[in-house]
């Protein structure tokens, strides 16, 4: 029997660490995903937007903005239009001088996973993280233009997610210092409420 043993508090603490820990999952998750999510909004407006207009006509270079952006420093949103094998024909972004060179199997929609995969007005859409081989890491939203008079191809609109990672490492620290506070003074306030109803002998 555990009863008005030294195990007794610490079953105590045992059931509310479960459920702090528990709680400080969903807290981090939510935020976590809230952070993710959110930095993907540009991109998506940005390449919906694009899509939509190459589709009704409008050139290109009339698409894609003047003046580049570097995509290794900058946190500024970029657009590109690439054909059906991945080249870049036109690309607002640039890596190392050149425009970004993306993975052959993300011009392939076959291969998207039906989770990440929505239909806009220009086409299929993913959203994806993309590492270059330099590290450098990239929101990416793509969109599958199927249809329009200058062609078929893949406009893709990225942004860098240094920041989004930083503020992610900030909440891990967080939380994770939340939780082992809160499981000291749970397993501390255990052992006084413990201390504090054990019976006493007369």
């Amino acid at each position: 029997m555990l009863k008005n043993t030294i195990f007794e508090p610490l079953l105590w603490w045992l059931y509310s660490a479960i459920a702090v820990t528990g709680l400080c999952g969903l807290i981090y998750l939510a935020v976590q995903q809230n952070f993710r999510q959110s930095l993907n909004d540009p991109q998506i407006q940005i390449a919906e937007d694009a899509a939509a207009q190459i589709a009704s006509g409008t050139q290109i270079d009339q698409v894609v903005p003047l003046g580049k952006v570097d995509i290794a420093n900058s946190l500024s949103p970029w657009v590109a239009f690439y054909n059906n094998t991945g080249v870049p024909l036109l690309s607002q972004g640039e890596l190392n001088g050149a425009p970004p060179q993306l993975p052959s199997g993300l011009f392939n929609d076959s291969t998207w996973l039906a989770s990440k995969t929505y239909q806009s007005v220009g086409g299929k859409e993913t959203r994806v993280t993309w590492q270059s081989s330099g590290g450098v890491r990239q929101a990416l939203v793509i969109v599958h233009l199927i249809s329009s008079p200058q062609g078929t191809g893949f406009v893709v609109a990225g942004r860098n997610m240094r920041e989004v990672e930083d503020r992610e490492s900030q909440l891990t620290f967080e939380v994770f210092m939340a939780w082992i506070v809160t499981l000291g003074a749970l397993l501390l306030s255990s052992f006084v409420g413990w201390w504090l109803l054990k019976p006493r002998k007369n």
